[in-house]
């Protein structure tokens, strides 16, 4: 039975690590957007670029990944991972102590996104070396539509926080706005008309 598991479980984590760091890219690439559009320190642009490598290099990676079926390159992306979450706890504990400053809910998603992707492909990488028996049987269907769905609902449940507290997340159009026809005296993108 564990022979039978054991290939579902390794595919079920692929899923995981690639979900992961895709979400993750996505908050890093709205990271950047907030960083790029803001006005003031050289800094700031500095951090955007970095944001904006760092976003389109893990989905690249995460593409790359799921389309090969396999872990690649995890002697780069792994360590490129754990680079990535040190940056961001180093964000969230500046931002925590800085007076004024409140808790910087991007970065602490991308964060946890990058550990999970981490640890995911850290388990992985063992599981090649070790090359246990079973692993090469094909995984089960059902287990891993489930464990592929449990992944997506993880996964969003922290990047979506993450997305909405950046500046991109702050700026867009509630949900609910989007169909809703202008009322009388108004013209989308303008004020309402007063009437005196």
């Amino acid at each position: 039975m564990a022979g039978e598991q054991h290939p579902t479980l390794k595919a079920a984590t692929l899923l995981f690590v690639y979900f992961a760091a895709m979400a993750g890219s996505m908050v890093d690439l709205s990271i950047a957007a907030g960083y790029l559009t803001a006005t003031g320190a050289p800094g700031l642009i500095v951090s955007g670029v970095v944001a904006l490598a760092s976003g389109l290099a893990f989905l690249a990676w995460s593409l790359w990944g799921l389309h090969r079926n396999s872990l690649v390159f995890p002697r780069l992306a792994l360590p490129a991972l754990a680079a990535a979450a040190a940056a961001h706890i180093a964000v969230v504990i500046w931002s925590v102590a800085t007076p004024g400053r409140s808790l910087d809910v991007s970065h602490l998603a991308a964060f946890s996104l990058s550990l999970m992707a981490l640890g995911g492909g850290g388990w992985l990488r063992r599981q090649h070396k070790t090359n246990d028996g079973g692993a090469h049987g094909l995984p089960r269907t059902g287990r891993l539509l489930a464990a592929a769905f449990g992944a997506a609902v993880v996964v969003a449940s922290v990047a979506t926080p993450g997305l909405a507290a950046s500046m991109a997340g702050q700026h867009a159009v509630p949900h609910g706005e989007h169909a809703k026809a202008p009322s009388e005296g108004t013209h989308p993108g303008l004020t309402p008309s007063r009437h005196h």
